[in-house]
């Protein structure tokens, strides 16, 4: 056998039989929801250019890319991510609809991740994509579905966190922090790694930048939070993200869920293109973000028209990991032919399936082998026609 017949590459994995069941539940469950709120289900190409996701500023590293070339010797590359391939789509194919337009979609996305941090490269992701639709109403309409859907999952407990974009902006244009400097660290702080995001902000001049860029990542609560946050960065800018922060969250906390919603202004997603509320969801049992999303009212410029839009994006392989298949798929019976009766049997399998059972066509030879084969299975009832 040659040496890599029999695996698949790294950052890879072969789904089978419950887990199937459970990500195309998770997937139901996102489209059912979806769908009773207006939205419609699209497919963009696993093979895009690779100018569709490099955008002005964009986040996107060509090392994290899968790229190849067509047969014109251009660029094309894996999709990373739904939301820029759906703004072009938006932008293009769809630049004469009426809006907002309500979009959504649950398909692969291709990122090389580091390797041993046990991440996956190739990941299922769902998500919708409000476009077309400005202001307090849109984003309150995402949130509370992404509330309702993190609600629907059945884990024990769920957390949503919120934050703004901007914030982050106003605080690195505040002390003057270089642009490859907050790369860095926007990187660090989303990676956690805050023994080297120390080593870099000692590397800054200014000591009240280093006390500032220190605090970020412990901006998450409750209102106070937007207090000391106010504090740290006397802005008009900041005071605009923080003023509306206080608006969405006061009205957050009188739904029903209102217990469940926290404030973080650290930085908190890869998408470089969020220019205002940014948002993810955590669910008990899950120690990944589950869902996650934001504003980018900026994007789709970048594929010839402007609009304002918000999406969220849900991992719909961490999600299917709390959803248990809940009707076992194992045959209630199995149907064994006597010679010449094939296609009585057949007929007898199609009429048991049409009543609502599962049943099984038996292809063993004699009816011992048949019953062997059933107990094997654990398949109760093996039926002679």
């Amino acid at each position: 056998m040659k040496p890599y017949a029999g695996c698949t590459p790294e950052g890879t994995r072969d789904l089978l039989f419950d887990e199937c069941r459970a990500l195309r539940q998770a997937e139901k469950l996102l489209g059912s929801l979806l769908t009773s709120r207006g939205y419609h289900k699209v497919i963009t190409p696993t093979l895009e250019f690779f100018d569709v996701f490099r955008p002005s500023g964009s986040a996107w590293p060509v090392e994290g890319l899968y790229s190849l070339f067509d047969l014109q010797g251009r660029t094309l590359v894996l999709r990373p991510d739904s939301t820029m391939p759906i703004a072009r789509i938006a932008a293009t194919r769809l630049k004469d609809a009426y809006y907002p337009l309500r979009l959504y979609y649950c398909q692969s996305v291709f990122r090389r991740s580091q390797r041993y941090a046990g991440e996956l490269d190739e990941t299922m992701q769902g998500g919708l994509e409000l476009i077309g639709a400005a202001g307090l109403p849109a984003d309150l309409e995402v949130l509370l579905t992404s509330v309702e859907l993190l609600e629907n999952c059945g884990a024990e407990d769920f957390r949503l966190e919120i934050g703004h974009a901007s914030f982050f902006d106003a605080l690195i244009d505040y002390f003057e922090i270089p642009e490859d400097i907050r790369d860095a660290i926007h990187s660090l702080i989303l990676a956690k790694d805050f023994a080297a995001l120390g080593d870099l902000l000692d590397t800054l001049e200014r000591p009240d930048a280093r006390n500032a860029l220190r605090t970020l990542p412990e901006l998450f609560g409750g209102e106070e939070v937007l207090d000391r946050a106010e504090r740290l960065v006397p802005t008009a800018a900041a005071r605009e993200a923080i003023a509306y922060l206080r608006q969405i969250f006061a009205l957050l906390k009188t739904t029903s869920h209102g217990a469940k919603i926290a404030l973080d202004l650290s930085p908190n997603s890869w998408g470089s293109y969020y220019t205002g509320l940014v948002f993810r969801g955590y669910l008990a049992g899950c120690g990944h973000v589950v869902l996650s999303g934001g504003r980018y009212d900026k994007l789709l410029h970048e594929y010839g028209k402007d609009l304002p839009a918000i999406g969220m994006g849900v991992a719909l392989g961490a999600l299917a990991k709390l959803l248990t298949p809940k009707k076992s798929l194992t045959p209630e019976v199995l149907v064994f032919a006597k010679s010449g009766h094939e296609l009585d049997a057949l007929a007898y399998v199609r009429k048991l399936t049409e009543s609502g059972k599962i049943a099984e066509f038996a292809l063993q030879d004699t009816f011992e082998q048949a019953q062997e084969y059933a107990k094997a299975r654990g398949i109760v009832k093996v039926e002679i026609v």
